[in-house]
């Protein structure tokens, strides 16, 4: 495995370098000898939730795939980061866990997406202590110093025998929309441009740069000639790796768990060239014992905490991810109407964006504790707020602007229907709205019980932003209150009942 170089970890240090430099240590003790002609390059993102899912790979297989390309030759393992929040065990030590387990898988990086920071700035400061490796973000800038946030390093610089490889991460823009992180400002990804010209000042002789989804700043940065390869993350689509006169262009979705493999030759002297790239199911890889062993200590930990019966589902259920963000659907409905049941008020919304499940359940199923926090993985209490009828539709309004991309803001209502025109431009789409049975009085004002989140104005909801709200706000865990409305029940027969229709 190939050292570090100093350029742009310099915060990697002390003993946090005296660990790193065992690890490395001891796995060059047990690799054989490598080309000084060939480099793989591992990169893969995404991983939040480490229960296994049928038909989809996780980090034993990964591990795997890295003992394998490491016992090949000379490699780095890039991560794409997007794996610290929305696991089920997050929702309890906040990502930390995953860091232990990156820690024995040792990438070389690991960027900042918009997901590692679910859980606030200070929590991924945190993290970032607790890991061997930097975490890497160009435009993550603390609006108090002006400077890349504590914790993170704008680029990488990583020495190989094929030569200087430098590594650059922007994150999402949609990071100040989505997540309430006041101090945080997010400049434009397409700056990274620059940033990977600064690598090259520094000596890289390659540059591989890292992009949270921020589709509108591709085109930019394929063609920027310091960047020699481009790897987007995308939340939906497939996977895709292009090779074009020398340069790569990837998208990782991840869905189902995948990595992409990049091989360099070069002779550490003249810029390395691109050999190969290949997309690898992980699925199709056998587990590595060793990780399989460290993943099942937390996955015990998690029944003694979860296995718990709470109640029944009579009707079939859809957690998947088009499903909460499109349009009605029955889980996400029960969400809304156990939220205003609990506050007895007048209304409720719940975004889709909140239900990370992404599975079906047959009617019949027992669903356990376990089930109710995988759907609703973020620690967001619930709190009621009173609202104008026009904020609300107005919130309708953004829900509807984001139909097409299946963006989490998505709104689920209770004790509401509305009619939207998908057909019209955004901003003009709900052509009609209930309450109660009776139609939306823009000047009344509605008990509305909502996400702490959504109440403090985020995914785009500034509408409903009420002075109740913090991000320490008391209030009820939503899975707490999932849990206790199916327990009262027993069994619950969730719907599709036309609270969502289009005209």
């Amino acid at each position: 495995m190939p050292n570090r170089g100093n350029g742009g970890v310099g915060r990697f240090s002390g003993w946090r370098a005296v660990l790193a430099a065992c690890a490395v240590a001891a796995l060059g003790a047990v690799a054989p000898a490598a080309s000084a002609a060939e480099l793989s390059i591992v990169f893969t993102s995404t991983m939040a939730d480490i229960e296994p899912v049928e038909g989809e790979g996780g980090l034993a297989n990964l591990a795997t795939l890295l003992r394998t390309k490491r016992a090949e030759g000379n490699t780095l393992f890039l991560h794409g980061g997007a794996s610290l929040t929305a696991g089920v065990l997050s929702t309890f030590d906040r990502g930390a866990h995953m860091i232990d387990l990156l820690n024995e898988l040792q990438p070389d990086m690991m960027a900042v997406t918009k997901r590692d920071l679910g859980f606030g700035k200070d929590e991924l400061t945190l993290r970032s202590y607790e890991a061997r490796f930097p975490f890497v973000s160009a435009t993550t800038i603390d609006r108090n110093t002006g400077k890349v946030m504590e914790g993170l390093e704008p680029s990488a610089l990583l020495d190989t025998p094929v030569g200087r490889i430098g590594v650059v991460s922007a994150i999402s823009p949609d990071l100040t929309v989505q997540y309430i992180v006041p101090d945080i400002e997010v400049r434009p990804p397409a700056m990274i441009a620059a940033e990977a010209r600064a690598l090259r000042a520094q000596g890289a002789d390659y540059v591989v740069a890292i992009l949270d989804n921020a589709p509108e700043a591709v085109e930019a940065l394929r063609g920027e000639p310091a960047i020699d390869a481009l790897l987007q993350l995308s939340a939906t689509g497939k996977d895709v790796l292009e090779a074009d006169k020398g340069k790569l262009f990837g998208v990782h979705v991840n869905v189902k768990g995948s990595a992409f493999v990049l091989r360099l030759d070069g002779d550490g002297k003249a810029p390395p060239a691109l050999a190969g790239a290949a997309i690898v199911p992980l699925a199709g890889l056998p587990p590595d014992p060793a990780m399989e062993k460290r993943v099942g200590v937390y996955l015990a930990r998690l029944s003694e905490l979860l296995d718990i019966t709470i109640g029944t589902t009579a009707t079939p259920l859809d957690t998947r991810r088009a499903a909460v963000r499109t349009g009605e659907n029955a889980f996400a409905s029960l969400i809304a109407d156990a939220m205003r049941g609990h506050f007895n008020t007048d209304a409720a919304f719940i975004n889709g964006g909140n239900i990370r499940g992404n599975r079906q359940y047959e009617a019949g199923t027992v669903l356990t504790r376990r089930d109710i926090q995988r759907e609703l993985p973020f620690r967001d209490t619930i709190i009621a707020v009173t609202l104008p009828g026009k904020a609300l539709r107005e919130a309708l309004e953004v829900s509807a602007a984001g139909v097409e991309n299946q963006k989490g803001s998505f709104l689920h209502p209770s004790n509401m229907a509305v009619v939207y025109d998908l057909k019209q431009p955004a901003g003009s789409r709900v052509v009609s709205v209930t309450v109660g049975g009776k139609p939306l009085d823009p000047d009344a004002r509605y008990s509305v019980a909502l996400p702490n989140y959504l109440a403090q104005g985020g995914d785009g909801y500034g509408m409903l932003k009420s002075p109740g709200a913090s991000s320490g706000a008391s209030g009820k865990l939503l899975w707490e209150i999932m849990a206790q409305h199916l327990t009262d029940r027993g069994t619950v027969s969730p719907r599709i009942d036309g609270r969502i229709t289009e005209r």
